[in-house]
């Protein structure tokens, strides 16, 4: 920009003359109109943003330094903020937002549309499934030298817009979170007296990158109606309701039901679940057909087993009739031991770390649920086969796949986990084909060596 366009704008400025101002202002390009802006004062700065057209406002604001952003938006009304802010590139939002200091940005958050709101915290970059994209930024909060009288005044004012005033929450002037107060207390206290005095400093809170896993245990912990969300440094950023963990909870327990089920489904397209009569018959295949195709290549080796012991089934063709009771048991002892552990693994009662002590523990379990097990199919050896070395074959092969099955039921939640992958995934036809086949090889194994 020129010396005198310079010195031009600067008697428009002082004459108040906007029109030839405007004039001015259209002639140069977005980066020039923001150097401009650097070289104004506050007032100006101010007078030359609100003469531009709305789009080239956010065009030039993004041009700025955070300081300049932050002063123009601690000067504007919030109208104007929402207007520039709509205005601006995906990758500018980011960047606005990710520079600004943590009370503009709870500030302008309050502010903003929650169909904006929430496209912004999504490019803050919280990862999916984080407390960051499931909080909310409407609450009542409070500062501690506040008096009780000014408290109640506040949270008439701004309690009909927050989404629970159950709990308030007191922060410094920083908006570091100090405290929360359930709403009784401050009612039912002096209004002389100052938050501060009524303050405990106990509270339970949760970082913004968190899993929303978490947060339910923290929820289930401690009967919480509401959970403060903060960032690494304790910068109050929002809150997690109830409501939301409810909304939450049955996401999962429909994505665990599908994968327990071996349907393969987008944790985005959970309707999947819960609208199967509007889903269209093409997607319902491709959810089920990948992991029926994968038990079916499983179960070719169960069939490849029976064929190497071709001869002595044909010598003992009453072996056959044992066969799918002795796989089934296994594959259900291993599919109640899964359950326990995904469940267990779901309410934190159980951590990854507890492997080896819930593998003896299961080894214990397996061995008398085998003894109690092959006890009863004993008479059965003994009734059809006729002899008492099919029996013998029939109660080992029992007791010992039933033990396999649970440690088989046991491990594998554990190793999925040690993945990173759902517990779940370990699903009931997956864990009994696995108990198809190496049940199958045990009993046929044993007959083997028994029989000859």
């Amino acid at each position: 920009m020129k010396k005198n366009d310079i010195q031009n704008i600067k008697r428009a400025l002082n004459k108040n003359d906007w029109r030839a101002l405007k004039e001015i202002l259209k002639n140069y390009t977005v980066p020039d109109i923001a150097d401009l802006m650097k070289t104004l004062d506050e007032k100006e700065l101010l007078i030359v943003l609100r003469l531009l057209p709305k789009n080239v406002q956010s065009d030039v604001f993004a041009e700025l330094d955070v300081k300049l952003q932050e002063f123009i938006l601690n000067n504007i009304d919030e109208k104007h903020i929402v207007e520039i802010i709509n205005y601006l590139k995906s990758d500018d939002k980011t960047e606005l937002f990710e520079l600004l200091s943590p009370t503009l940005t709870h500030r302008l958050l309050n502010i903003l549309h929650p169909a904006q709101r929430k496209e912004i915290l999504k490019l803050l970059g919280y990862p999916e499934n984080s407390v960051g994209r499931l909080m909310s930024t409407e609450y009542v909060a409070l500062k501690p030298y506040w008096t009780i009288k000014k408290a109640i005044q506040h949270i008439r004012k701004w309690g009909k817009d927050a989404e629970t005033i159950d709990m308030v929450y007191v922060v410094d002037d920083n908006w570091k979170l100090l405290d929360d107060i359930p709403i009784r207390r401050i009612l039912l206290a002096d209004e002389n007296l100052t938050v501060r005095d009524i303050m405990d400093h106990h509270y339970i809170s949760i970082g913004v990158e968190e899993d929303q896993e978490n947060a339910i245990k923290l929820f289930r912990k401690y009967n919480l109606i509401a959970l403060p969300v903060t960032d690494k440094k304790n910068y109050f950023l929002g809150i997690v309701t109830v409501d939301d963990i409810l909304d939450v909870l049955q996401e999962e327990n429909t994505e665990d039901f599908a994968k327990a089920s071996a349907v393969e489904v987008d944790t985005k397209d959970l309707n999947f679940i819960t609208n199967l009569k509007e889903i269209p018959v093409s997607k319902i295949f491709r959810s089920r057909i990948t992991w029926l195709l994968a038990l079916l290549f499983m179960d070719l080796i169960t069939g490849g087993i029976i064929q190497g012991f071709e001869a002595t089934i044909a010598k003992y063709v009453v072996l056959v009739t044992f066969l799918p009771v002795l796989v089934d048991t296994a594959g259900n002892a291993g599919s109640q031991s899964s359950t326990l552990v995904i469940r267990a693994l779901a309410l934190g009662t159980v951590q990854k770390k507890d492997w080896i002590y819930l593998l003896w523990k299961e080894l214990v379990v397996a061995t008398l649920l085998g003894l109690v097990m092959g006890l009863g199919i004993s008479v059965m050896g003994l009734v059809r086969g006729k002899s008492f070395l099919i029996a013998e074959v029939v109660v080992i092969a029992m007791i010992v796949n039933v033990i396999i099955g649970s440690i088989i039921g046991i491990l594998l939640p554990f190793i999925f986990a040690k993945f990173k992958r759902d517990p779940a995934t370990a699903s009931t036809p997956l864990i009994t084909t696995l108990s198809d086949i190496i049940g199958t090889a045990i009993f046929l194994g044993v007959a083997y060596m028994i029989l000859g």
